[in-house]
């Protein structure tokens, strides 16, 4: 009975755990549930299903409302009738299908597409009739029944769906019809509200079946007997920590090709210590993944291994993968899903020391050098079979980083496709000092010659100006950075405070406002394509209608909705593992036209699908251009080839060049004129960007040693 349970009046997710807390003991004891909720996906029926096992268990029935998260395509189609309408609801729920992630997950759609089987659970579609495109069905309520006729109903923001049960800040408030005739009533109205939902009788709405195909496909992921205790093994017990696979294994699907097994041949001879230097795309990720299964193996299981990645984003890629390689990472930084994370990651050290039992953590460098995951690395000793993995390992090299490097820790590898730190040579010997030799050189011109794992590709030049106001923020932040030079050991450098003034006169390179007109221009041929990526800086920009800064991709996205009509979606840092999953499994069905991303496509992220690509982002650090680069030539089944438009800034029209603008200018043109260059030498078209090099030098009547000044800027950059 509702009676018998503890019912709080409010819930939030910051404060509550809540399929502990709500769902698993309100559900347990209901025998009617009715919801209506957001829309319908893989992960939403995962998370719509915590709490229904118990349910289902004790008999019940449950009635669901939900929506087909529809795109402008798909709104189109409904305008033309109903037979279009009901395809495009079909297209848009079958998308949202996706393969399970983990033995959970398996569990859960099992137990979903057996309720749904049984006659148990039921679905219905629902859609605003007038749908422009803006109007949603967002409607989000429940009511509950137990045994006794007892009600229970609560509403609120969040969806059932991984951000909503766990990543999000959300909340609702819960009414008792025994508590009071005011809340009796509240119940009242609100079942009202959905019977007439699930009657198809509420204006502006239409109700309807869940369409066959998609009930039939549903129950594609029943495999046998229901697990009925899946809720207290996941949510309210330690079991969850011990049924999960121990190990790393990899998929039948992937296989390894020759130089991968090759480095990992020398690692292994290297004392299981070596760096990977491989070019963004050839797989430096499953190489890593390889070389621990092969030295788990070795040691009996009888390993932790601790990966390090820069930023939060590549932590979700490298849980990602290791899901797939049936294997449960813990995952440790300050936005982690799980906030047990640190007691997790203490009690698996204390087992894998006592008991050899194995485990791998994933973490960000700012949470690994923490006091959080250091007093776990202190009690590290020589004898114990530890592995540290440092991805994007240039990073390593910094003070930050290098100061925790710790010499007890047995194994070690290093991942990256610029090892050499740009303008660094001491951060670069650190890394070399701890880590090893290479066991591995595969260069991007030789995996694109070999044709293994990435394709050749086309490079054009897209020229952007900077705005006469623009420029002389530029140089003004230039002509500062001169007084905040200092010297260490007879070389000049900049101190902390010019961070902030280097970080400001980057970004105005990367907002440029003349871009987004001439992204506009460039895309309107590929109105009608499909997989296209539009790299966005990581910078604010002023949007003229509403007169306000906003960052620029959001910009980027409306412009490309709006103006060009196209199915664009956002791939930001902020998106979950499985919703990072369902964007590049739209994407790559073509539901989605184009991704605009910016910061967390440079390293790690893995989308090959993408074979045209717009660069705004301006970078001019090689490490930074060579990561996006790499990304965009991963092959794919269908890609030929790849198309890359790069932005190129110039400070001013070829027409306003004056004598002397060159060492005016000289900062921003030999940034820009490398990043050509190193395109361009690997190029289909490799003549064309060196064209491009040659025009801009005509224009500024200058004929400069390109390499010579690329060395010279390696320090002058930074105060030039």
């Amino acid at each position: 009975m509702f009676t018998e349970i503890r019912i709080n009046r409010r819930y939030r997710s910051n404060e509550n755990n809540i399929p502990k807390d709500f769902y698993i003991p309100l559900l347990e004891h209901a025998r009617l549930y009715k919801r209506a909720v957001g829309y319908f996906s893989t992960s939403a029926l995962v998370q719509l299903s915590v709490g229904l096992a118990a349910m289902a268990e004790h008999g019940g029935n449950i009635q669901i409302v939900c929506s087909p998260k529809l795109n402008r395509e798909d709104i189109e189609a409904i305008h033309l009738g109903y037979k279009v309408r009901e395809k495009a609801f079909v297209d848009a729920l079958e998308v949202s299908l996706r393969k399970p992630l983990d033995k959970f997950e398996e569990e859960r759609l099992n137990m979903v597409a057996t309720l749904v089987a049984e006659g148990t659970l039921t679905f219905k579609l629902a859609f605003m009739e007038t749908n422009t495109g803006i109007n949603i069905f967002h409607e989000k309520i429940a009511v509950a029944y137990d045994e006794g006729g007892n009600r229970i109903c609560f509403s609120g923001s969040m969806n059932d769906s991984e951000n909503g049960l766990t990543d999000n800040l959300e909340s609702f408030v819960v009414f008792c019809d025994w508590k009071s005739e005011d809340q009796k009533a509240y119940i009242e109205e609100t079942e009202q509200d959905f019977d007439k939902l699930w009657r198809d009788d509420t204006q502006k709405v239409r109700v309807l079946d869940f369409p066959k195909v998609i009930l039939d496909k549903l129950l594609s992921y029943q495999k046998g007997q229901v697990n009925y205790q899946i809720d207290k093994e996941q949510y309210c017990s330690e079991l969850s920590d011990i049924l999960k696979p121990a190990f790393i294994q990899m998929p039948e699907k992937v296989t390894l090709l020759d130089y991968q097994r090759q480095a990992i041949q020398k690692w292994c001879e290297s004392g299981y210590r070596g760096i990977y230097d491989m070019a963004t795309g050839t797989g430096k990720t499953y190489t890593a993944l390889g070389s621990i299964e092969y030295l788990a193996k070795s040691l009996d299981n009888n390993i932790a291994v601790i990966i390090v990645c820069p930023y939060v984003h590549l932590v979700g890629q490298w849980q990602e993968d290791l899901l797939a390689w049936n294997t449960h990472p813990i995952i440790a930084h300050s936005q982690a899903e799980d906030r047990q994370w640190e007691k997790k990651l203490t009690d698996s050290f204390k087992r894998f020391r006592r008991l050899k039992k194995p485990f791998v953590c994933v973490t960000t460098k700012d949470t690994y050098i923490s006091r959080k995951i250091q007093q776990v690395v202190e009690y590290i000793t020589d004898e114990m079979n530890v592995l540290l993995v440092v991805d994007e390992a240039h990073n390593a090299g910094a003070a930050k980083m290098s100061n925790f490097l710790e010499s007890r820790i047995k194994y070690r590898l290093a991942l990256s496709a610029t090892i050499e730190r740009f303008g660094d040579p001491s951060g670069t010997k650190h890394i070399y000092d701890y880590f090893g030799k290479k066991c591995i050189e595969y260069s991007l011109e030789k995996a694109i010659d070999e044709g293994k794992s990435l394709c050749p590709y086309e490079y054009h030049v897209i020229y952007a100006h900077l705005a006469p106001d623009e420029l002389e923020q530029y140089n003004q932040i230039t002509r500062e950075l001169r007084h905040y030079l200092i010297y260490e050991d007879g070389k000049r450098k900049l101190s902390k405070a010019a961070q902030i003034k280097l970080f400001q006169r980057k970004r105005i390179l990367a907002g440029a406002r003349e871009k987004i007109s001439l992204l506009e221009e460039a895309m309107e041929p590929y109105k009608k394509e499909k997989y296209i990526l539009v790299y966005c800086g990581a910078c604010n920009v002023f949007n003229e209608e509403t007169q306000v800064y906003e960052k620029q991709i959001h910009q980027v996205t409306e412009m490309i909705e709006r103006k060009l009509h196209m199915d664009v979606h956002p791939f930001t840092a902020q998106e979950s593992v499985s919703e990072r999953m369902e964007i590049k499994e739209c994407f790559a069905k073509g539901r989605y036209q184009v991704l605009t991303a910016m910061k967390c496509l440079d390293e790690g992220v893995n989308i090959p699908n993408i074979q045209t690509a717009f660069i705004l982002s301006s970078s001019q650090n090689p490490k930074e251009f060579v990561q996006r680069r790499g990304r965009l030539l991963r092959k794919a089944q269908g890609k030929q080839k790849a198309v890359i438009y790069d932005f190129v800034i110039l400070p001013r029209p070829f027409g306003a060049i004056h004598c002397g603008d060159f060492e005016k200018d000289k900062n921003i043109l030999i940034g820009e004129m490398a990043r050509i260059q190193e395109f361009a030498q690997a190029a289909i078209n490799q003549s064309e960007g060196f064209m491009v090099i040659d025009e801009i030098q005509q224009a500024y009547g200058v004929s400069i040693d390109l390499e010579q000044e690329i060395e010279c800027r390696k320090e002058g950059e930074f105060y030039g």
